[in-house]
């Protein structure tokens, strides 16, 4: 079953076409192919922008947060350095709170100091 190079042994195999051949057939089958075809199409490449435009967006908001960040890093390289012997110490509590604990201890020792120095004066007198 030896097939012969010549186009006009084409017709032996329906729906087989060349790609250059002109077009053929009826009005209603070329309809038909490029309704649905076209359709989808459509849709895949609104959904295909819909997903780069949400690239974009995302690669906008990364380079924001990656310009903050390096913001951020070279302010606190810029601390380290001014001072690199000195400690830096982070506390947990609000300001406020930092605040009432500190009066409070101070409070605490003024106390002291005045009771011993109350019993100071009477072991002198």
């Amino acid at each position: 079953m030896a097939r012969s190079s010549n186009d006009g042994d084409r017709d032996d195999a329906p729906g087989q076409q060349s790609m250059f051949e002109g077009k053929s057939g009826s009005a209603g089958g070329a309809s038909r192919k490029r309704g649905p075809t076209h359709l989808k199409g459509t849709r895949a490449l609104e959904r295909l922008r819909n997903r780069i435009d949400l690239a974009v967006k995302e690669l906008h908001r990364l380079r924001e947060e990656n310009t903050a960040l390096r913001r951020e890093l070279e302010a606190l390289q810029r601390g380290v350095q001014d001072d690199p012997d000195g400690t830096q110490v982070v506390f947990t509590e609000s300001p406020d709170e930092l605040r009432k604990k500190l009066e409070s201890y101070i409070d605490l020792v003024n106390e002291l100091i005045e009771a011993e120095n109350a019993g100071t004066e009477t072991e002198d007198a």
